[in-house]
């Protein structure tokens, strides 16, 4: 019985390997879904033109937080890295979404950010990866009962935004 079991996954993991490309641009692969070319990002504080401080910062540490678990880069100094991830964020915004009818307060209020960004590599020179006006969203709560501050909004986004960051640095499909 066991035998046969063990024969049986063999031969699925047979034909699971065999249906995988050895490319992940052109189909399911087991390969990285990152280019293998790097293997270091260097990643200066991101730059913030925005009167709402300290964006810049939660950005840059979100960025760190997430290469560091998501993908096979580890983030060093620019003087041993392969690659360089800058960016600079360009605007915030406030949108109320609703408001309290008897009190006219903001219930529900989103935090826009818009970032311009650029993946290089050090080596040649050569731009990996370049978005403008890249955009990303978090929600907060101001209204009693939550009476979440700002800042709940101002790391929902970063998160968000270091997560699509990462994405977009994956390897061309």
């Amino acid at each position: 019985m066991k035998i046969h079991l063990l024969a049986i996954l063999m031969l699925t993991t047979a034909c699971v390997q065999v249906g995988c490309s050895s490319d992940p641009t052109t189909g399911y692969s087991t390969q990285s879904i990152f280019p293998e070319k790097y293997a270091t990002v260097a990643i200066p504080v991101i730059e913030n033109e925005t009167y709402f401080r300290e964006m810049g910062f939660l950005l840059t540490q979100a960025l760190i937080t997430e290469i560091e678990s998501r993908t096979p880069y580890k983030v060093t100094s620019e003087y041993k890295a392969d690659s360089l991830l800058t960016g600079r964020i360009t605007a915030v915004e406030l949108t109320s979404l609703s408001q309290n009818e008897s009190t006219g307060l903001d219930e529900e209020v989103i935090v826009g950010v818009t970032i311009n960004f650029e993946w290089m590599d050090l080596e040649t020179d050569a731009v990996i990866v370049t978005r403008s006006n890249f955009e990303g969203a978090g929600l907060f709560v101001p209204s009693p009962p939550s009476g979440e501050y700002l800042q709940i909004g101002e790391v929902a986004v970063v998160q968000q935004l270091a997560s699509d960051m990462v994405d977009e640095m994956q390897a061309a499909w």
